[in-house]
């Protein structure tokens, strides 16, 4: 029956449903999910890999000059680059609190200056 179901979510192109439905029934779990809870689990699955299949395909069809990311900035005492600030600016809470990031950037700067 898994073996069916298994494969015709690959037929489907369920590529997280797949991946999740196979660890669930593979692992042995303490406590089993209710219908519901397992369905959740597995169109959960499903839409984050969708999300990170399209974030990867947009940044192939970007075709960046440099292939970086925050971590790979370079944090030296000399270039006062304040690690905790840029993470918190990665991090786009600014877009979610309505801020401007103009005057979060001044203020940035402004500590580093005095």
């Amino acid at each position: 029956m898994n073996e069916l179901t298994l494969e015709k979510m690959k037929q489907m192109r369920l590529y997280g449903m797949l991946n999740a439905f196979a660890t669930s029934t593979s692992s042995a779990r303490l406590e089993p999910y209710t219908n519901d809870e397992f369905a959740a689990m597995l169109v959960s699955a499903e839409w984050d890999d969708k999300n990170n299949r399209k974030v990867e395909r947009m940044i192939k069809n970007a075709r960046f000059k440099y292939k970086a990311n925050i971590e790979d900035v370079n944090y030296d005492e000399n270039r006062n680059v304040d690690k905790n600030q840029i993470f918190r600016l990665a991090g786009c809470n600014f877009i979610k609190n309505n801020e401007n990031i103009h005057s979060l950037i001044l203020n940035l700067v402004t500590k580093r200056i005095k």
